[in-house]
């Protein structure tokens, strides 16, 4: 009995050593290509990228997060999270979405300056606004106004 409960540890060590390891370590060719099957298996049937992700490439840009809330000064917000990635053409605006291995995120619009447009279009715009709450609050607040009826009042000033 006594065997079988140091193997027993053994395997809940090593087990347990490579969930806490395991992210941390490099990726090499091997689970680069894998994960990039998984991402094939995942995309829509057409094989085309994700709109606003075709001209993503990791380290040549900066992302800030930004969290919306109705307790932002000066102006409140409604509660949003975003992520801009900062490109040299354009900004793209995604919703982060948790998962359970991290997070995914979801195309939204992609900025010039301060012009927010849809993510096919450079005309098609939702307009100018001079913070991504901002965004967030024209774009989706109709919606989240009934979940948050005192974060916003109608007959305040939005500055």
């Amino acid at each position: 009995m006594p065997a079988v409960r140091i193997a027993w540890k053994s395997v809940c060590a090593s087990a347990l050593s490579g969930v806490l390891i395991g992210p941390l370590l490099p990726v090499g060719p091997a689970r680069a290509q894998d994960a990039s099957e998984e991402q094939m298996q995942s995309r829509p049937p057409s094989g085309q990228a994700e709109p606003g992700l075709e001209k993503f490439h990791p380290g040549a840009t900066r992302a800030q997060w930004y969290n919306c809330g109705c307790y932002d000064v000066p102006v409140k917000h409604y509660p949003y999270s975003i992520v801009v990635f900062e490109m040299p053409a354009h900004d793209l605006i995604v919703r982060p979405e948790r998962q359970e291995s991290g997070f995914k995120f979801v195309p939204l619009a992609h900025r010039y300056g301060d012009r927010y447009c849809t993510l096919d279009s450079q005309q098609d715009c939702y307009g100018s606004f001079p913070h991504p709450c901002d965004f967030t609050d024209y774009r989706y607040g109709p919606s989240l106004a009934d979940y948050f009826p005192t974060c916003k009042s109608p007959d305040e000033d939005d500055r």
